[in-house]
C-alpha cells in the first residue's frame, strides 16, 4: 500500500547477501521506480540500500537512466524495451560484485570497493572526473545482506515472475 505521498514499498521478510533476482516489470510513459537490494534499514532504504534503477525513459539525469544502479554507476548500453513493454532483469550480487543484466544484455558489472569515498563515484575510466552522489555512506561499505524491496515511487508499476535464488 503506498504512503500518503504516493511512495511505498514493497520489502522481502528475508535477507539476501548473495543471490540472484530475476523479475519481469513494467512501467508507463514517464514511469520510474526501483528494486533496493541488500537493504540494512528498511525505515532508511535510499542511504542503506543500493537501488537498480526503472525508467521508462533515459531523462538525462546522471546514473538514473533505467539499468543504473542509482546515481553511482550508468549501464554500459540502454537495453530497455521502453514504456508500457514487458522488460526483464537479472540482478546478481556476488561478495561485493553487483551483475545487472536486462532483457538478455549485461549492463552492469560493478565492484562495490571502488566506491571508497561518501557522497563520491569514482573515476572508472581515465580522463574522466569523479562525480558526486547522495549517499552517506561509501558503496563499499554498504550492508553486505539485507532485505530486497520494490519501490512504488507515483507512477504505476508492474511487476510479475520474481525468482530469489540464494547464493549464500
Amino acid at each position: 500500500m503506498p504512503a500518503p505521498d504516493g511512495h511505498g514499498y514493497i520489502w522481502t521478510k528475508e535477507r539476501y547477501g548473495n543471490f540472484i533476482l530475476e523479475l519481469d516489470y513494467k512501467v508507463p510513459e514517464g514511469g520510474n521506480s526501483g528494486v533496493f537490494i541488500r537493504t540494512g534499514s528498511i525505515p532508511k532504504a535510499v542511504q542503506t540500500g543500493i537501488e537498480v534503477q526503472i525508467h521508462a525513459t533515459t531523462d538525462g539525469s546522471k546514473h538514473g537512466q533505467c539499468g543504473a544502479i542509482y546515481d553511482c554507476l550508468s549501464p554500459s548500453k540502454d537495453a530497455n524495451k521502453g514504456p508500457r513493454e514487458w522488460n526483464h532483469y537479472v540482478i546478481m550480487c556476488l561478495n561485493k560484485k553487483i551483475y545487472v543484466n536486462l532483457n538478455g544484455e549485461d549492463i552492469i558489472d560493478m565492484d562495490l570497493n571502488l566506491w571508497t569515498k561518501a557522497g563520491w563515484n569514482p573515476v572508472l575510466r581515465e580522463g574522466v572526473e569523479p562525480t558526486r552522489n547522495k549517499f552517506k555512506t561509501a558503496y563499499r561499505d554498504m550492508p553486505d545482506e539485507g532485505h530486497i524491496g520494490f519501490q512504488y515511487h507515483g507512477n504505476q508499476i508492474w511487476f510479475r515472475n520474481l525468482k530469489i535464488k540464494s547464493l549464500d
